[in-house]
C-alpha cells in the first residue's frame, strides 16, 4: 500500500539504474517516509553505538550483558530463562548464553538448571550484579536522554510518544 492506494510491485528482477530503483521505493514510501525511515534506522544505530562505547569505556561492559543485568535483575520470579531472556535483549540463546557465562564469571549472576524444565538453565543476579547494575545505570540512561530527548522540547517529546503509541497499536502484532 502506498500514499497513494494499493500498488503492485515492480517486475522485472532488479533495477538497473538509480531512476528505476527511485521509482520502486517511490512505490511504496513517500519521500518524506523515507526520510523517516532512515532518521529512525540512523538514531537507532547511534544510540546502541553510544550505549556500548560508553558502557564497554566506563563500566567494562558491553551494553549486551548491561541489558541481559537489567532484565536477570528485574525477573519477577528472582530468575529468568536463557531462552526467555534471549527474546528480551534480541539475541539467539545460544549468545545470551555466553552473556551469561561471562557475567557468572564475574560474579554478577548465577546459573543454575530450571526446577520446572530440567533442559532449561536460569539465571539469577547476585548482590554484585545488582551493585554493578546501579553502577552503570546512569551512563545507560543519560546517553539514552542525550542522544533522543536532550534536543527536544517537552512538547516534542509527549508528540513523539502520541506518534510511537499510534505505530504501536496500528502494527499487526507477531511474536519473534
Amino acid at each position: 500500500m502506498s500514499a497513494h492506494g494499493p500498488v503492485t510491485p515492480p517486475t522485472g528482477g532488479t533495477p538497473q539504474t538509480q531512476q528505476q530503483a527511485r521509482a520502486m521505493v517511490r512505490t511504496f514510501l513517500t519521500e518524506e517516509q523515507e526520510r523517516i525511515w532512515f532518521g529512525l534506522t540512523q538514531t537507532y544505530d547511534a544510540l546502541l553505538g553510544a550505549l556500548d562505547a560508553r558502557m564497554l569505556a566506563e563500566h567494562n561492559m558491553p551494553l549486551s550483558a548491561f541489558e541481559a543485568l537489567m532484565h536477570i535483575t528485574h525477573a519477577e520470579e528472582g530468575a529468568i530463562s536463557i531462552s526467555d531472556l534471549a527474546e528480551l535483549v534480541r539475541l539467539s540463546p545460544s549468545q545470551v548464553s555466553r552473556i551469561a557465562i561471562d557475567l557468572e564469571r564475574r560474579g554478577l549472576v548465577q546459573r543454575h538448571r530450571s526446577q520446572n524444565d530440567s533442559r532449561s538453565t536460569e539465571v539469577a543476579v547476585t548482590e554484585s550484579g545488582r551493585a554493578q547494575l546501579q553502577a552503570a545505570a546512569p551512563t545507560y540512561l543519560s546517553t539514552i536522554r542525550s542522544y533522543l530527548f536532550d534536543g527536544l522540547a517537552e512538547r516534542d517529546v509527549k508528540q513523539l510518544a502520541r506518534i510511537l503509541e499510534r505505530v504501536e497499536a496500528s502494527r499487526p502484532h507477531t511474536r519473534g
